[in-house]
């Protein structure tokens, strides 16, 4: 485990990488996310990314965006932001009394002590390293983390150099873009936990595991992503499911959707909120 400050001394010396001058157009636009997308994975290899923002004194994070080649980074970003964002090993260096200012760390998989967060995050999706470039200001931090697969290049020192030089110039970017389309997205987004209470408000008959896990499908997470999120084995996920179905006295998510929709109690809970 491998981790420095990033000196911006020279950072503005730097010359803009190829791609920079678009995605400066492209902050706040709906092009931003995609174009940082493809400037990672297709320029430096990554397999995988994920931006956070959080406050150091708060517990959950703020998943901004995360994409992967298997198309499954969403679940696992939901689990990290859930369970595992406090394991993480760039707050053994992002303490509250660590000074403003981007740091980078490298972290392999065999450097994760919690078991879970490593098989989860690692392990099972074939990830074996993480470089996680990272912007703290005023007690709050924006994490980008990025991803190699196994039995791929890792994070050489020329790599690494790279990507930090990248980050420095980056991170304040991504930083602008998220407060611009912020509050639209606080708008439009739907949260697992404000599903989880129209479905509790439409269905009191359901326990609070089968509430949990009907929020999520609803939502359109995988029994896998859901295992994920709430820790538990994706044969419980199922079996939740399927009782909560037979409660309900349906046979699909659909109907299901559909008995929510049609929930004066899901309306009212939907137009206070």
């Amino acid at each position: 485990m491998i981790y420095t400050r990033i000196d911006l001394a020279g950072a503005e010396a730097i010359n803009p990488l190829g791609g920079m001058a678009g995605l400066v157009e492209a902050v706040g636009s709906d092009a931003f996310c995609p174009r940082v997308e493809t400037l990672l994975m297709e320029r430096f290899g990554i397999s995988e990314l994920l931006v956070v923002q959080s406050a150091l004194s708060e517990g959950r994070p703020d998943i901004l965006q995360s994409h992967s080649r298997d198309a499954r980074s969403h679940e696992r970003a939901r689990a990290y932001g859930s369970q595992f964002f406090a394991d993480d090993p760039i707050f053994s260096v992002l303490t509250p009394d660590a000074p403003d200012g981007v740091y980078s760390l490298r972290v392999r998989a065999e450097d994760i002590r919690n078991p879970r967060y490593r098989s989860a995050c690692y392990t099972r999706p074939g990830l074996s390293e993480k470089l996680t470039l990272a912007r703290k200001d005023e007690g709050r931090v924006l994490l980008l983390s990025l991803f190699t697969a196994a039995g791929e290049p890792g994070f050489d020192a020329e790599r690494v150099a790279a990507l930090c030089d990248l980050g420095s110039l980056l991170l304040p970017l991504i930083s602008l873009h998220f407060r611009l389309v912020g509050e639209d997205k606080r708008c439009t987004r739907v949260s697992a936990e404000a599903m989880e209470e129209r479905v509790g408000r439409a269905f009191p008959e359901l326990t609070g595991r089968e509430i949990a896990v009907c929020a999520r499908s609803i939502l359109g997470v995988t029994a896998e992503g859901i295992a994920l999120d709430l820790g538990i084995k994706q044969t419980s996920v199922l079996t939740y499911r399927r009782r909560a179905y037979a409660r309900l006295n349906v046979n699909s998510i659909n109907q299901l959707s559909t008995m929510l929709i049609q929930s004066p109690a899901a309306h009212k809970l939907a137009a206070a909120s």
